[in-house]
């Protein structure tokens, strides 16, 4: 259930995610995903590359929240938002525990922030 995380400085929208390989049956336990709508693409952790043995199919120079610029692999993956499927999504990997839930993601769903009682409403678009 979409919910806002406290442990974010200020209070963060999160959801549950679950990330799969585009064709096999590998797939991710449930992981929190925060929802960044100032991110292009979604990042998944690095540690799910050997884990569902995702294959590179392309790179993408990404700049991170430092303003470093670097070249990633980019991979497609099959991805649960919030109990909605969604076949292919593009993603690059980094080093983090959570998914980090990009616009080629939100901009599938209407989604109402409610910043003063810290909560939110997802619904597919």
């Amino acid at each position: 259930m979409p919910a806002v995380d406290h442990s974010f400085t200020p209070p963060a929208p999160v959801a549950d995610v679950v990330v799969a390989h585009p064709v096999s049956s590998a797939m991710s336990g449930a992981l929190r995903g925060e929802l960044d709508t100032g991110a292009d693409l979604t990042v998944i952790p690095e540690g799910l590359v050997p884990q569902l043995a995702l294959s590179a199919r392309a790179h993408v120079w990404a700049r991170g929240y430092d303003g470093t610029f670097s070249q990633r692999p980019v991979y497609y993956v099959r991805f649960s938002f919030e109990g909605h499927e969604l076949p292919a999504v593009r993603c690059i990997a980094a080093d983090r525990r959570n998914v980090l839930v990009g616009r080629n993601v939100l901009n599938r769903f209407v989604i109402t922030l409610d910043g003063r009682n810290l909560r939110f409403d997802l619904q597919p678009a």
